[in-house]
């Protein structure tokens, strides 16, 4: 409903064409200002189609909460709910009445339908309600989503405006991959497809594997983006998955306000200098991992790294240039990185990458692409000043290295330090987890 400063306007309703009567759309355009008519692939959001008798079976009329059926020898009793049956002389001479009945069904039977929807998922809002962080929310859609569609791997992608793309905010997805797009990991025609879709999903193929895309919109905002993939040889589409996106419809409400908070809240996380997460953020995170890691049986890494000669340039071109250096630091790192990989300045000089769902190889590997990406080239820290820095790497993985977060931390910290006191600009990996150190 709009507002024109004296009376409220109410919204033309969107009304789908698909009869193949010649003339009908011309003279129904004529008509007054409440409604607007179109073919279904011009009005998406319609939720009345008008259609003639023979074409009542056919699967594209399926959404329509409402349907006007042209027939020259109407017959009531074969009709179903929400469908009125006319005759097309009769309905052109005055189509007015029977379109707004038609969209006073069309509405009533939309307002049950998410009544139902709530009522349905009501115990999944109050669960949600009752967790804690938005890492959690995150992760609890997640694997919802996935109980209803039997499947195994998802991500949920949310809006970050601070960057003006998509970013992780929990995936289970060891294939999942960051290409670096506006929305990543989702192709955009697939995504296209799923916002104009009257079920609000889309499903595509990745080889073997059936993707789901299911968009979270707040009122016609896109926040955030559900991406679902089923096992191999395995189909998402059905009963499921219409359920699992009458689920996500369901707690968008949720999605948005707590979206909005925890953005808010995250400005008290982060390092003001680097805009790396800060010393708060990794003790809350880590313990949220560690338990993560214990009730899934998953891996997670952490890689400490230390600048070895940051001392210098502070003393040979002053601490303003210092932090200029960390500033560029922090900027390769996260270059070098996934999205839903944490990286933190830990204190000083000192930066830790928190890497979920992740083992000592893989780990490795993360340290080596950070470590190339900071001595792939100089430092330009003022127009006149380069300088080369080079960082000691330590890497610690839960549960293989340490059974608890102190232990954690200060394994990776000891394998930075052997590094560091020996050959510097290099990787080195914590003991593993002794039967001693096990028992203690």
């Amino acid at each position: 409903m709009a507002y024109n400063g004296r009376t409220p306007v109410m919204e033309p309703t969107a009304v789908a064409v698909l009869s193949r009567r010649e003339g009908l759309l011309s003279q129904l355009e004529k008509r007054g200002e409440r409604f607007v008519f179109g073919s279904p692939e011009l009005l998406p959001e319609a939720i009345v189609v008008i259609l003639d008798r023979e074409q009542i079976d056919d699967s594209v009329a399926g959404p329509y909460l409402a349907r006007i059926i042209l027939d020259e020898e109407p017959v009531s009793d074969e009709r179903e709910a929400g469908d009125l049956v006319i005759d097309p002389q009769s309905f052109l001479r005055n189509p007015d009445p029977v379109l707004l009945i038609c969209r006073d069904v069309a509405k009533s039977r939309k307002l049950v339908t998410q009544l139902l929807g709530e009522l349905e998922f009501s115990q999944h809002v109050q669960e949600l309600i009752a967790t804690p962080t938005f890492d959690g929310v995150a992760e609890r859609i997640v694997h919802t989503a996935l109980e209803m569609l039997d499947a195994t791997a998802g991500t949920l992608l949310l809006l970050d405006p601070r960057i003006e793309r998509f970013v992780v905010a929990f995936s289970n997805d060891v294939d999942y991959r960051d290409d670096g797009n506006f929305v990543p990991g989702v192709e955009p025609g697939l995504l296209e497809e799923a916002l104009a879709a009257q079920d609000g999903l889309a499903i595509g193929q990745g080889g073997a594997r059936q993707v789901l895309v299911i968009p979270v919109q707040v009122a016609q905002d896109l926040i955030g983006i559900l991406r679902v993939t089923g096992r191999p040889n395995t189909s998402l589409d059905g009963d499921r998955a219409r359920k699992t996106a009458r689920y996500v419809d369901s707690i968008t409400a949720i999605v948005g306000n707590l979206y909005q908070l925890t953005r808010s809240n995250e400005l008290a996380m982060r390092d003001d200098l680097t805009k790396a997460y800060n010393r708060r953020f990794f003790e809350i995170y880590l313990d949220e991992e560690v338990e993560r890691s214990r009730r899934y049986g998953t891996f997670f890494s952490i890689i400490f790294l230390d600048l070895d000669e940051l001392k210098k340039v502070n003393n040979l071109y002053g601490h303003l240039a210092g932090s200029r250096t960390l500033q560029e630091v922090a900027k390769r790192i996260l270059g070098a990185v996934r999205t839903i990989d944490k990286v933190v300045r830990f204190g000083g000089d000192e930066f830790c990458i928190i890497l979920p769902q992740t083992d000592q190889t893989q780990a490795l590997a993360v340290s080596n692409r950070v470590r190339k990406a900071m001595v792939q080239s100089a430092f330009r820290i003022e127009s006149e000043v380069q300088v080369d820095i080079t960082a000691s790497f330590g890497i610690a993985t839960f549960p293989i290295h340490a059974a608890t977060k102190e232990d954690l931390i200060r394994q990776a910290d000891a394998a930075m330090y052997r590094v560091k006191s020996t050959t510097k600009n290099s990787v080195g990996m914590a003991e593993p987890l002794t039967q001693t150190r096990r028992q203690a």
